[in-house]
């Protein structure tokens, strides 16, 4: 959620964050004249590239070993099925 955007501030109060409670950014001058819409929008897409989205959590080695061995063991077993019939 943003709390307000001002011509030279944006503050995002909902960062969804373990850490971080809010984030303020600091608009360039030359850029303060667009519109508050598009000034959000920027805000929202540069803080959705630096803070992780949570939930996409990478993979360890083991568990895509795991999977990866789990796939092949599946496939073996529908072939001997295949190979059954």
């Amino acid at each position: 959620m943003i709390k307000g955007v001002n011509r030279r501030i944006v503050e995002i109060t909902s960062t969804e964050h373990e850490f971080f409670e809010k984030a303020v950014l600091y608009v360039k001058a030359d850029k303060s004249c667009l519109p508050a819409e598009k000034i959000t929008e920027e805000a929202r897409e540069y803080l959705g590239r630096i803070v992780p989205v949570r939930g996409r959590k990478k993979l360890s080695l083991t568990a895509k070993f795991v999977i990866a061995i789990a796939g092949v063991a599946a496939l073996i077993g529908i072939a001997c099925l295949i190979m059954l019939l």
